[in-house]
C-alpha cells in the first residue's frame, strides 16, 4: 500500500535501534498544515466501535442502514516508538508489520503486537541501503522494497529478513518509475510515474497533468505497456522568473492507486467515491460510483492551511479559493478482494465512514474510525490504522474485524 509521500533525506538516524519520541516531535510546515486540518484523534476508539453508527455520518447512498460491522482494538505501536511521518506499509503471513518512515534511514519492523522488532536496510546507497523507500511483501512473505531514487529493487530473506538480491527494474524506455508493485506471475510488474515539474516551463504545464499505469514484463523486449493514463494529485505549484516551488495541496485531489487481488490495479480520485478496477492488459473489469455529499472548506481552515507555507504558495492556495474538502480520505485493497474506501463525513462529525464493497461496487459493509484515523492494511481480518495524537506523532493500531457472518 502507498500514499503520495513526502519524503526527505534531511535526517539520518542509527537503522539498529528502535528511536525514541523526542519531547518536541519533528514536523515539516507541510506536515503541520496538514495535522491541522484533517484533525488529531490521540485517543483509540473503544471497543465494538461501528455498529451504533451516529445520524452524522450523513446519507449513503450505497449501503443499507444496518450493514455496519464493529471492530476491537487488538494492540498498539508502544508509546516510545519514535515515529514521524509513516507514508508506506504492509503485513506478512506472520503478521509482521513493515513501516516506511520518514526520516528513518530503513524499514522499521513491527510484531504482531506492534512493538519494535528491528530495522531492515539504513540509508545510503549502496547493497541493502535506500534513498526512498515503498514496500511490498510478496507471496512467501519475502519483502520487496523498491526505490524510486536509485531506480533498485532489493529484496529480503522472508525469515530472517537478510538482504538476498539487489537488481534494477525490468527493462523499459521510460526514466525511474515512481511506484511499483510485483504480482505473482514470474518477472511481471505494475508502476505508476508521473512526469517532473520543471523550472523552465510554463504555468500552462501544470494545468491538466496526467499520470501513467504501467505493465512491464521481463520476459518480453519490449518495455512497457501503457494501461491507463490517470489524472495526477494536485499540487500547488508556484513559478518565478527563474524559480518553482512545489508542494502538497492540503484541499486537492489525490490519485488513489491500488494492488488489487493477483494482477490487477484498483483506482479512484479521492474528488470522487468513483473506482476503476484494470487488469494487467489494460482492460477495465469494473467500475462502480455512489454520490456523496460535498463538504465546503471553512475560511479557519483556509487560514490554517496557509499560515505554515511559504508565502509564494499560501498566495496560490489562497488565489484557488474556495474549496470543498476531497470525498475520499483513502484507498485500501485486501486479501478478501474487497475495495476499502475512506468516506468522508459532513460538518464537524467526530468519525469517518470506511466501506468495503466487492469489486462489482456491492457494499460488504462498514466500519467507523475517528476522524484522522487511515486506513492502511487489511489481512485475515485485522485492520492496521494510522493515527496520531496531539502532537501529531503517529501510531500505528491494529483491530479485529467483527463482520456478521453470511
Amino acid at each position: 500500500m502507498f500514499t503520495l509521500p513526502f519524503r526527505s533525506r534531511a535526517v539520518s538516524l542509527d537503522p539498529k535501534r528502535p528511536r525514541r519520541r523526542p519531547s518536541v516531535p519533528l514536523l515539516t510546515s507541510g506536515l503541520l498544515a496538514t495535522a491541522a486540518l484533517i484533525g488529531c484523534a490521540g485517543d483509540a476508539p473503544e471497543a465494538g466501535l461501528g455498529r451504533d453508527a451516529p445520524a452524522a455520518t450523513g446519507p449513503r447512498p450505497w449501503a443499507a442502514s444496518d450493514s455496519w460491522w464493529e471492530v476491537t482494538l487488538e494492540a498498539a505501536s508502544e508509546p516510545d516508538l519514535y515515529l514521524t511521518s509513516v507514508y508506506d506499509l504492509d503485513v506478512d503471513s506472520r503478521g509482521r508489520v513493515f513501516l516506511v518512515d520518514w526520516p528513518a534511514g530503513g524499514i522499521t519492523v513491527l510484531t504482531p503486537d506492534l512493538a519494535y522488532l528491528q530495522t531492515v536496510g539504513r540509508e545510503g546507497e549502496g547493497p541493502g541501503e535506500f534513498v526512498t523507500k515503498e514496500v511490498q511483501i510478496l507471496p512467501g512473505d519475502t519483502l520487496l522494497v523498491y526505490d524510486s531514487s536509485l531506480g533498485r529493487i532489493t529484496l529480503f530473506d522472508p525469515v530472517n529478513l537478510e538482504l538476498l538480491a539487489t537488481r534494477p527494474p525490468p527493462n523499459r524506455e521510460r526514466d525511474v518509475v515512481s511506484h511499483l508493485w510485483s504480482v505473482p506471475e514470474p518477472g511481471r510488474y505494475f508502476a505508476l510515474d508521473r512526469a517532473p515539474y520543471i523550472a523552465g516551463e510554463g504555468e500552462a504545464a501544470d494545468q491538466g497533468r496526467t499520470q501513467v499505469i504501467l505493465a512491464f514484463d521481463e520476459s518480453a523486449d519490449a518495455i512497457a505497456d501503457t494501461l491507463a493514463i490517470v489524472a495526477d494529485s494536485e499540487r500547488l505549484v508556484a513559478r518565478r522568473e527563474g524559480y518553482l516551488s512545489v508542494g502538497g495541496h492540503p484541499f486537492g485531489r489525490e490519485s488513489l492507486v491500488r494492488l488489487f487481488g493477483e494482477n490487477r490495479i484498483a483506482h479512484a480520485t479521492s474528488g470522487a467515491l468513483d473506482v476503476t478496477v484494470l487488469d494487467f492488459g489494460g482492460a477495465t473489469t469494473h467500475t462502480f460510483s455512489y454520490p456523496t455529499t460535498p463538504i465546503p472548506v471553512t475560511a479557519a481552515e483556509l487560514r490554517a492551511a496557509s499560515e505554515d507555507m511559504n508565502e509564494p504558495l499560501a498566495d496560490v492556495l489562497r488565489s484557488g479559493a474556495p474549496y470543498t474538502w476531497p470525498a475520499l480520505v483513502g484507498l485500501v485493497t485486501d486479501d478478501e478482494e474487497r475495495i476499502w474506501a475512506g468516506i468522508r463525513a459532513p460538518g464537524e462529525s467526530a468519525v469517518w465512514e470506511w466501506a468495503a464493497f466487492g469489486p462489482d461496487g456491492t457494499h460488504a459493509g462498514s466500519i467507523l474510525l475517528p476522524a484522522g484515523h487511515l486506513l492502511q492494511d487489511v489481512r485475515d481480518d485485522r485492520l492496521y490504522v494510522l493515527s496520531h495524537d496531539e502532537m501529531d506523532v503517529p501510531s500505528i493500531q491494529a483491530y479485529r474485524l467483527e463482520a456478521p457472518e453470511t
